[in-house]
């Protein structure tokens, strides 16, 4: 944190002075946000977070004042009023975070807003164009009567709901608001709502139920209409007692708001007059896979021409004891469909399919055939060697799907809703006749958060490494974050968090979606059944960092303030119930699955006796105790706390002696067994005393060559921290020789093995394995930090510090991160002994920029406009406004 205010100081210098005597390009507002999204319209704060970037084509551009104002309409602002509330000019350089601090908005109620700013010179820029948001529903009577129903038969498998009604004036305005457990799809008028698959979204069913909010303005007419709920399981009573599940029947609660155009409101809700009936898909399980019979479909029965007579009566049903909340994370939606690379019938009649890419999703198929014919699809990762399916990282998830056709004399197609897999094969038996590649897709889904980070370099296989992670961290991010997609598990990993958020939130715009999960698991709160790893560092210590990742990568002070109370609670209660500081032995993980070197192993190949995962649990959770103690720091610095903040501070500090009183060895060089993770954490965590660092970080060097051959020999927080503790002690080239190795154990033996995602463990099959976890993925954050050298030197890149390492036998790297400011981008490209360096700092943005000196005696030629602050040695820096900046090292 130290380093991060030093550079904040340096950065702190106003711009304006040296401008003044140039032209001044005028600053645009654009990507105006409300609580990190684009017209949200169920935004649960009253207050909420209002944001924006400004673009400007010159440099050096900064704000200096911003004025806010808010409007019940897009036409007021046009007019020039704010009638609900209005900033007035106010000196400050925020665009990130801004408080809306007008009248709280009433419940659907929707609200324009506008901003414009001042440049440092006090030129005004054009109001940017109007956005909006609205008001979610707060209290019961919000949801004006709305009762849970249900199918009369508890035991209906996927029932479908429907509900005819008649609206006599024009809409203009009409929302949906629907929670169905577990799964939903909301129609009306012979149509599914929206693009959303796999709705609502898992949560902790006993304290908060989501629902989701549908503009369905012009799913609607004056006359006649008609709403359907079709209802999915998803959640089967195999499904891990470690995850949030849904245990009772299938059941939904929905209000259907509508806005005449004379300002009148009407307005539908769930109630036992709604009629239901059994459908098409007959058995649906996350695990086990859906099954469809087109036979029994009701042709249009979500409009209003179907007669419904035969349907029962929907009845009234017991609510879930979670209170309902907006579901404000990215829907889970089909994002892609890849079509198949090769087909193979390795038995008459058995056709097998590869994607060429792991994936979470499901298969889309289209068939002709009599009625009855039945198709089965079945998902693996892997390939016997007889061409079949590998099913043995599936473990006991049977992940099949089972289509029979109604025999149309047309071509039928399938695809399910109520379930999803992980797989990169897939094998289709029972179909009529051949099918082509046409005839099947692979469809992919996750949550549809943006991408927001590029990698290049001249590696190829440090490329491939990057692309397989963010592969890993897409397929894992449904409604929470998950395991694997793969195997009968597929559950929150608050571990698995803990060592690649970092990546993940410079890969994609992970906000909305990582609050969510905040709120769903607290810090200090435990998976389902999983209570006595409440207070593990490793597991449940990592929402802690996660609450101030959030505020330092997004500005979500939100997020922050709710988690801070638990924070608190988290890092103090460890420092009472372990008053050494030091963390047992037997209460933990630890630097989960490092390789396994034993005869078990085979040479990476493994078996089913092989893996070894348990590594180094007192001095990884030590030191990530010690992590949390300063997260909770600079949390309480941000919210104002400063008393806290001295505390947390001492505390980290009282950890940091504790620690190395325990584990550095007596001759001062490494610590505890000696193993990589024990010299790589302190390192990259500053835990090593500053006149030890050297001696420590010579021995780690000699651990890697002579002992374990350059080649990685760390679980998931030691590969996550491995090439920021290196680069730390001026060995970058090691950490790239690692990685850049083929042979077992290292990311170049999963891909010469066929991976695309990356693997549970570094073996190809053990005990415990799948070929589709995110746990390892951590790595990529030194793609950015490292490599790239982008980082924040104050929350929301307001300050930030480039300052690229330059290996041996890297060429050239490209990285930029779309920041809540802008872009930033780092681009190098080295030829001989000279290097060029292009940097891109978005407006209102300042930084840092340090340019490797690939000689001692190398020169910079620097742009104009660049301030030189120092340097010498490996590198010289300047510090720059906004912009891109090229500077060349000969």
């Amino acid at each position: 944190m130290a380093a991060a205010l030093s550079l904040s100081v340096l950065l702190a210098t106003p711009l304006a002075a040296r401008a003044a005597g140039a032209g001044h390009p005028a600053l645009h507002v654009t990507g105006t946000t409300t609580d990190g999204r684009v017209h949200p319209l169920a935004v649960e704060s009253r207050h909420p977070r209002l944001s924006w970037t400004l673009e400007s084509s010159g440099r050096d551009a900064e704000q200096s004042a911003y004025q806010v104002r808010v409007a019940s309409s897009a036409t007021a602002l046009r007019r020039g009023s704010a009638d609900i509330w209005d900033s007035g000019r106010r000196m400050s350089d925020d665009s990130v975070g801004v408080t809306y601090d007008g009248p709280a908005r009433s419940a659907g109620s929707r609200s324009y807003w506008q901003v414009r700013v001042w440049d440092a010179h006090g030129k005004p820029s054009a109001w940017s164009a109007p956005t909006s948001w609205e008001a979610a529903l707060d209290t019961t009577a919000d949801w004006h009567g709305a009762e849970w129903i249900g199918a009369s038969d508890p035991e209906a498998g996927a029932p479908l709901l429907r509900k005819d009604f008649t609206l006599d004036k024009r809409v203009t305005r009409a929302r949906a608001y629907v929670a169905g457990l577990g799964l939903d799809e909301l129609h009306l008028n012979g149509a599914k709502v929206g693009d959303h698959v796999l709705a609502q979204g898992a949560s902790p069913y006993d304290r908060r139920v989501l629902y989701d909010t549908y503009d369905v303005t012009k799913s609607l007419h004056r006359g006649a209409n008609t709403v359907g709920l079709w209802l999915g399981h998803g959640y089967g009573t195999t499904y891990s007692p470690y995850g949030f599940r849904w245990q009772g029947q299938r059941q939904a609660v929905m209000l259907l708001d509508v806005t005449y155009s004379d300002g009148t409101h009407a307005r539908l809700t769930t109630d036992p007059s709604w009629t239901w009936s059994n459908g098409p898909v007959t058995a649906d399980d996350l695990y086990a896979g859906e099954t469809y019979d087109a036979r029994e479909e009701h042709h249009g029965w979500d409009t209003p021409r179907f007669d419904d007579g035969a349907w029962k009566d929907a009845v009234r049903v017991d609510a879930p004891g979670g209170a309902l909340h907006p579901n404000t994370m990215p829907p889970v939606r089909v994002t892609d469909t890849l079509s198949p690379v090769e087909v193979t019938q390795p038995r008459p009649g058995t056709y097998v399919y590869d994607f060429g890419q792991n994936i979470a999703g499901w298969a889309r198929i289209g068939a002709r055939g009599p009625a009855g014919t039945r198709i089965t699809m079945r998902t693996a990762e892997e390939l016997d060697g007889d061409g079949m399916l590998d099913t043995a990282t599936n473990r006991d998830a049977a992940s099949t799907d089972r289509f029979t056709l109604a025999g149309t004399g047309g071509r039928e197609t399938y695809e399910p809703r109520f379930t999803y897999h992980g797989f990169r094969y897939l094998e289709v038996t029972g179909y009529p006749g051949t099918p082509s590649t046409q005839d099947v897709q692979a469809r992919v889904v996750h949550a549809d958060v943006p991408s927001t980070g590029s990698f290049d370099s001249s590696s190829t296989l440090l490329n491939t490494i990057w692309r397989n992670n963010r592969w890993s961290i897409l397929n894992n991010s449904m409604s929470t974050p998950t395991d694997t997609p793969v195997r009968d598990e597929r559950t929150p990993p608050a571990m698995d968090v803990q060592a690649y958020r970092d990546a993940s939130t410079r890969e994609f715009g992970m906000d909305a979606f990582y609050a969510k999960y905040l709120k769903d698991l607290p810090p200090g709160t435990a998976l389902p059944s999983d209570d006595v790893k409440s207070q593990y560092p490793d597991m449940a210590g990592g929402q802690v960092t996660l609450a101030w990742t959030l505020y330092e990568q997004y500005g979500d002070r939100d997020a922050l303030r709710s988690a801070y109370p638990d924070m608190k609670r988290f890092v103090d209660r460890n420092a009472t119930d372990e008053p050494s500081l030091v963390w047992p032995d037997d209460k933990g993980f630890g630097d989960w699955c490092p390789p396994d070197h034993r005869p078990e192993a085979n040479d990476g190949m493994g078996g089913p006796d092989a893996g070894q995962c348990f590594s180094e649990v007192s001095l990884v959770n030590t030191a990530l105790s010690y992590d949390q103690a300063r997260s909770t720091a600079a949390a309480a610095r941000a919210l104002g706390h400063t008393g806290d903040a001295r505390h947390f501070d001492a505390l980290s500090a009282r950890i940091k002696d504790a620690f190395n009183a325990r584990f550095l060895n007596a001759a001062g060089d490494t610590y505890g067994s000696g193993r990589q993770v024990t010299s790589i954490l302190p390192l990259a965590l500053g835990l090593v005393p500053d006149d030890r660092v050297k001696a420590v970080g010579d021995q780690l060097v000699r651990t890697i060559t002579d002992h374990d051959d350059s080649h990685l020999d760390t679980g998931i927080f030691g590969t996550r921290y491995l090439v920021d503790a290196l680069a730390r002690i001026g060995h970058v080239d090691l950490a790239m020789t690692m990685l850049e190795q083929r042979s077992y154990p290292g990311f170049g033996f999963e891909i010469a093995h066929g991976a695309t995602t990356s693997w549970e463990q570094w073996l190809y099959s053990s005990s415990m394995e799948t070929h589709d976890h995110a746990m390892f993925a951590g790595i990529n954050t030194s793609l950015y930090t490292v490599l790239g050298g982008i980082r924040p030197a104050s929350p929301t890149y307001r300050d930030i510090a480039i300052t690229p390492s330059v290996p041996a036998g890297l060429d050239h790297v490209s990285a930029t991160q779309d920041t809540v400011r802008g872009r930033v981008g780092s681009t190098w490209r080295r030829s001989g002994d000279a290097l060029t360096l292009t940097v891109t700092v978005p407006a209102n943005s300042r930084a840092l920029v340090t340019v490797p000196l690939l000689t001692q005696d190398a020169r910079v030629r620097a742009p104009e406009g660049a301030e030189r602050r120092g340097g010498g040695g490996h590198g010289a820096t300047y510090r720059v406004g906004s912009g891109t900046w090229t500077f060349t090292a000969r």
